[in-house]
């Protein structure tokens, strides 16, 4: 043990009571007042701080007797503690008992899966495989489990399975021997017939999920893992018990040995052998009810209890529920939370229900009446839509006093090993595809190379590398090709068009696709990793609003998030001139949807935008505009960060001559071409106000000025990387000449493929989604 310093000697010697009774003291207090006390001194913040007083003020402190603590979410996926008998729950008086957790995004409910804690610690879960939490709600403390939002054997296995015929059930344990948390998960394949146990030890090393020491017995393949929902396996008494349905209806209980890490059963109560049922830990025991029955049901709701002597069912309670269905709102399930003696020892039971009510029953009066102790209309407007928009989200649970830490994050232990921390100093150096490859060597290079700081230590280290390569991309398979030669006689006739972003975001294109029946979709990709998803079902919209550039890529600084931005008509009169747009965006890898912003003041021309420094800008559509400014062209400019428009002078030309909008070199250009004598001239914005002509091409007869886009400069001067609307190739100024490396429109191994630039980067937006 560590002996004290000479000022904290002084100090006790001085005081009037022995350090050991202070601590003694210090344990009894809130954790939020025992956590503020590490401040007194540099030996107090080490005694307060170890591993033995956390476990010494998880006993002390939560000796009291009474109603117990309940933690719940309200606005802003804060968590608050409230104890019933406590006074008021009106949102400005509830006690501080919770610090705030950092800000989590929001569309996305909180759901507490762990309602009883395990040793200090909660387990959460975000809606809709948005991943699994472990928390410390008294510390504020929050820690993101690796590989949980949707388990990688399952979305990237030999074949990948759909999320409805693979199901996870995870388990928060504690193994008293080796004072250590576990984190389990029971995944079933049963589109194979197979089961898998995973185990995540909280021991400051473990960067990823390891295979059980057992697994479960070939008996358990014919189940698929679920859980009592909705909350996760149940720990008690050393084991987590796991609820595994079998497909003819009938239930078992699959417990597992968090120590030894072995599996065992348990029979169902009886009775509940094919209704679904949950489970509980009430009053120091091991209890199932079922949880089939209607709040606004009258039959009788019946708790069983396993008593551990004879390893039987037996009858805890029946309650009444005639008065339920007038005094309860409707809900759809019915959980216990905990059983106590309130001041005048009438034995109580706490029920959740819906959406975070709270109701107490009285066990020793029959048929007793239902009191509800908390409920959000109490909190009013305090609370988030997304939790009373549904009741099929658990938002409450109970509350220890605690100063169990859950742990640093993956990251914060993949970069605290100096090897790990050595072999990313060499892999952030080597091309993305080689990157990619190498993380499959072993799992330490996996988690490494797949956590977001490595990614974004690559992205920074190859932004500012301005080298583009070429691949070809089939669309509608998602297909990516070297670049090859093609017989320009080959080119086919087609129905299908396909509109992508010029230049990469960080290594990101976007684009829209439309085919000949009109069905049209949108997707994001990054070509140098291979990656390619079609995000149309992230914005359920009618076809008729594809237009050439209603999809752009943004980056936003401050959240470090790619931004998508989509452009939706939702009128468009071209004989009228009126039009209603309508602006989404979204930020890629969070929880949000699309999300819709203030209205673009202009309407814009069917061009793909361009980004540059913080911003996208877009043609205005002279068409069906009707504030013009004196025939010059305007510019639309979003702020991606502040999601603010901007209307911009364009340079002098007028409409008729524009062709497009790009990036070059960093800075927003205008093309415009000049059919006189076939040349394109390339506008350039200074910063932000003045615009210049940078370049002025001049094309031979094979290329008309019209088709041509600049899509690279050499920041010598000494080409121009070109799309003529018939072949890519690059044009030099000073010789007037150009060089063609591919055509465009081609056909290669029967596909239809179109070539789109890439750039070094690992990002994999919305990698985990289903």
């Amino acid at each position: 043990m560590e002996q004290p310093t000479p000022k904290r000697h002084n100090q006790t010697k001085d005081s009037s009571l022995p350090e050991e009774l202070l601590e003694e003291i210090f344990a009894r207090l809130p954790a939020k007042s025992a956590r503020r006390l590490r401040c007194l001194s540099r030996s107090w913040s080490a005694t307060l701080s170890s591993s033995s007083f956390a476990d010494l003020h998880l006993e002390r402190a939560n000796q009291r007797e009474g109603p117990p603590k309940l933690l719940f979410t309200t606005a802003q996926y804060r968590f608050h503690a409230w104890r019933h008998g406590a006074g008021s729950v009106a949102a400005e008086r509830l006690t501080a008992g919770v610090l705030p957790l950092p800000r989590l995004e929001p569309a996305r409910a909180v759901e507490v899966l762990t309602v009883k804690p395990c040793h200090g610690l909660v387990l959460l879960r975000r809606k809709y495989f948005r991943g699994h939490y472990l928390c410390n709600p008294c510390t504020g403390q929050l820690s993101l489990l690796p590989d949980s939002d949707m388990p990688s054997k399952i979305m990237f296995g030999p074949r990948r399975r759909h999320i409805n015929n693979s199901l996870v059930a995870y388990g928060l344990g504690y193994s008293s021997k080796a004072k250590q948390h576990k984190v389990v998960r029971l995944i079933s394949l049963h589109d194979e017939g197979t089961a898998s146990c995973d185990v995540l030890p909280l021991d400051g090393v473990s960067v990823h999920w390891r295979p059980a020491a057992h697994q479960p017995a070939a008996s358990c393949n014919t189940y698929h893992a679920s859980i009592a929902w909705p909350v996760a396996a149940v720990f008690f008494n050393g084991h987590l018990h796991f609820l595994q349905h079998h497909h003819q209806g009938q239930v078992v209980i699959t417990t597992f040995d968090v120590s030894d890490e072995s599996f065992s059963s348990l029979p169902a109560p009886p009775g509940l052998e094919n209704v679904p049922f949950g489970l509980a830990v009430l009053d120091g025991c091991l209890c199932a009810h079922y949880n089939g029955l209607p709040l606004n049901g009258d039959d009788p709701f019946y708790i069983s209890r396993l008593v551990r002597a004879t390893g039987q069912w037996e009858q805890l309670c029946c309650i009444q529920r005639q008065a339920w269905p007038a005094l309860l709102p409707p809900s759809r399930w019915v959980y216990p939370l905990e059983i106590y003696h309130d001041d005048g020892h009438n034995k109580k039971i706490m029920f959740a229900a819906g959406v975070s009510t709270v109701f107490v029953v009285d066990l020793d009066r029959k048929a007793a009446d239902p009191e509800i102790v908390f409920s959000p209309v109490m909190l009013g407007s305090d609370v988030d839509d997304a939790i009373m928009e549904s009741d099929s989200h658990h938002t409450v649970g109970l509350l220890e006093e605690s100063l169990v830490s859950p742990g640093r994050t993956n990251e914060e232990m993949i970069f605290s090993s100096p090897w790990r921390k050595a072999w990313s100093d060499v892999l952030k150096w080597l091309p993305a595809r080689s990157v990619a490859s190498l993380s499959h060597v072993c799992k330490d290079w996996h988690a490494l190379i797949k956590s977001d700081r490595f990614v974004q230590l690559h992205a920074q280290l190859h932004d500012a590398d301005r080298k583009l390569e070429v691949v070809l991309l089939e669309p509608y398979l998602g297909t990516f090709f070297p670049l090859e030669p093609m017989d320009k006689h080959q080119q086919p006739p087609s129905n299908r068009r396909v509109v992508c972003s010029t230049k990469p975001v960080h290594g990101l294109v976007v684009g829209s696709c439309i085919d000949g029946k009109g069905s049209s979709w949108d997707f994001i990709c990054n070509p140098r990793v291979g990656y390619y998803k079609s995000i149309s079902q992230e914005y359920d919209e009618e076809d008729e609003s594809f237009f050439p550039g209603r999809i752009g890529l943004g980056y936003d600084a401050r959240t470090k998030k790619h931004v998508p931005v989509l452009l939706v008509y939702r009128e468009r009169n071209f004989a009228t001139r009126t039009y209603q747009l309508e602006c989404f965006v979204q930020l890629i890898d969070t929880s949000c949807l699309w999300t819709l912003i203030s209205t673009p003041p202009r309407p814009v021309a069917d061009m793909q935008p361009a980004y540059a420094r913080g911003k996208l800008y877009w043609m205005v559509d002279p068409d069906i505009c009707t504030e013009l400014s004196g025939g010059r062209c305007e510019v639309l400019a979003l702020d991606v960060s502040t999601k603010e428009f901007q209307v911009l002078q364009g340079p002098r030309c007028n409409y008729e001559r524009v062709t497009s909008i790009v990036e070059l070199l960093g800075n927003i250009c205008v093309v415009c071409s000049d059919n006189r004598t076939n040349a394109i001239d390339i506008w350039t914005l200074e910063e932000g106000v003045d615009w210049f002509l940078g370049h002025r091409i001049e094309l031979g007869d094979e290329c008309s000025s019209d088709e041509a886009t600049p899509l690279a400069l050499d920041p010598q001067g000494d080409w121009i990387f070109l799309n003529t609307g018939k072949e890519l190739g690059y044009y030099y100024p000073r010789t007037r000449t150009l060089t063609t490396i591919c055509p465009i429109g081609q056909r290669l191994y029967g596909l239809e493929v179109i070539p789109v630039l890439s750039k070094e980067s690992l990002i994999r937006p919305f990698k985990n989604r289903p």
